[in-house]
């Protein structure tokens, strides 16, 4: 029962000491009233003033716009349909030089390797005739050895 006591003084205390909500609370709309009253005015006659330059500007400003807008936009319309018939030229122009280009490419490195597959060719007749005629070089050296070897065991077996 004590502790309830206790218990319930401190919230008391810190409920008056601490809990600082209903003053903020009435600073706050005390705030609020007072900014509605001076401000309230002053807010509406700017509004007023924005809304009726809006509507000038809607109709002197806007038709004049458009207008000019319409003037202009028909100009470079007619300017930008002009840049890209050059462009598509441009670009045909570059399509068939690089065409031509690469079928010159193309014939150049044909004949390139015409040239080397024709020397690869020379290249491996020689080689096929210098194998031969080493073969042949190489048949006559033993054929030779062979006939000394056998004069030379016909003489010792005489």
């Amino acid at each position: 029962m004590l502790n309830e006591h206790i218990v319930k003084d401190i919230a008391e205390l810190h409920a008056r000491l601490l809990d600082h909500h209903p003053v903020l609370q009435g600073h706050v709309s005390y705030f609020i009233k007072e900014f509605e009253e001076k401000r309230g005015d002053r807010e509406k006659e700017r509004l007023e003033k924005m809304s009726r330059e809006i509507n000038t500007m809607n109709k002197t400003l806007l038709p004049e716009s458009l207008d000019a807008m319409q003037v202009y936009l028909a100009n470079v319309s007619a300017k930008l349909k002009v840049a890209t018939e050059v462009c598509h030229k441009i670009e045909e122009k570059g399509n068939n030089v690089e065409t031509s280009i690469l079928e010159e490419g193309r014939e150049r490195r044909n004949k390139d390797w015409e040239t080397y597959t024709n020397m690869q060719l020379n290249k491996c007749e020689q080689i096929d005739e210098d194998f031969e005629e080493q073969i042949k070089t190489l048949h006559r050296h033993y054929n030779e050895l062979e006939d000394k070897l056998t004069n030379s065991s016909n003489l010792a077996a005489q």
